[in-house]
């Protein structure tokens, strides 16, 4: 299993957190609303054939404290992960992200597109759609806020808070929902809509048939600002699919970033 690394950023003298693990070519993950729930079973399985990075927003996780020095519009997020490939090494990588991981992706991308070999948006968040708004993910039950963004409302206890007495786990799910509220409230109207024809790395979307936070609905709107993306769908899976359907995630990003081949799947 994977430890936590930390890294200095010389531009900003912030300290990147993050996970490293694998050998291959090399794979930056960006994580979803909920950060990144240790070395999950997907970035494991993704190990086996990449040079996985996955570092911790700031605003998340061991970085929670960062939120308030970091600007709430993309461009500080977007200097700050290519900042972070600087520090790395790094002049050119494929990237996934999943969430609104999959936005700071894709602003990564149009703003850098010389810094992104391939690239693989999971549920992206930051288009609006009129017709389609999906749930708010900061409007929920507050006991139990993040049950919405599963397929299964019971994998919030399976995957982020055991139960009511587990302290720890409600405080940091609360602490996620507010970086991801710095970003994405009170609309995920981020105007990545304007930039995202600047993108020349190929692309791949993927929606969840079971997310409510994106609709199925965005993945043909992401689809048409990016040309020539391809797009599929997830079987089985809510918003966070790197969690209830690890497989199936790990094996549509190595199929992309490797080959260039869209894994169809099947539930």
């Amino acid at each position: 299993m994977a430890d936590i690394r930390n890294i200095a950023i010389p531009t900003t003298s912030r300290i990147v957190h993050y996970y490293r693990e694998g050998s291959g070519p090399p794979l930056l993950y960006l994580h979803h609303l909920m950060g990144i729930v240790g070395w999950e079973e997907a970035l494991a399985t993704l190990s086996e054939s990449f040079d996985v990075i996955a570092p911790f927003a700031p605003g998340w996780g061991p970085a929670k404290d960062e939120l308030a020095i970091i600007e709430g519009g993309p461009l500080d997020l977007t200097l700050h992960n290519a900042d972070l490939l600087d520090a790395l090494g790094l002049d050119q990588t494929a990237v996934a992200g999943i969430g609104i991981g999959a936005w700071m992706a894709a602003e990564l991308a149009a703003i850098y597109p010389q810094r992104v070999s391939k690239l693989v948006l999971i549920n992206p968040i930051g288009l609006w759609l009129e017709e389609e708004p999906g749930e708010d993910p900061f409007a929920q039950h507050p006991m139990a806020p993040t049950s919405v963004l599963f397929s299964d409302p019971e994998n919030r206890v399976k995957f982020l808070v055991e139960d009511m007495s587990d302290l720890e786990g409600l405080v940091t799910e609360l602490l996620n929902l507010r970086a991801g509220a710095k970003f994405l409230w009170p609309i995920p109207d981020t105007g990545v809509d304007g930039r995202l024809s600047r993108i020349v790395a190929p692309s791949l979307i993927a929606t969840s048939d079971a997310d409510v936070i994106v609709p199925a609905a965005h993945g043909p709107a992401w689809q048409s600002l990016i040309s020539g993306a391809e797009l599929t769908t997830i079987p089985g899976a809510g918003h966070l699919a790197e969690l209830e359907q690890p497989h199936a995630v790990a094996d549509l990003i190595s199929e992309f970033v490797a080959n260039g081949r869209v894994t169809v799947l099947t539930a």
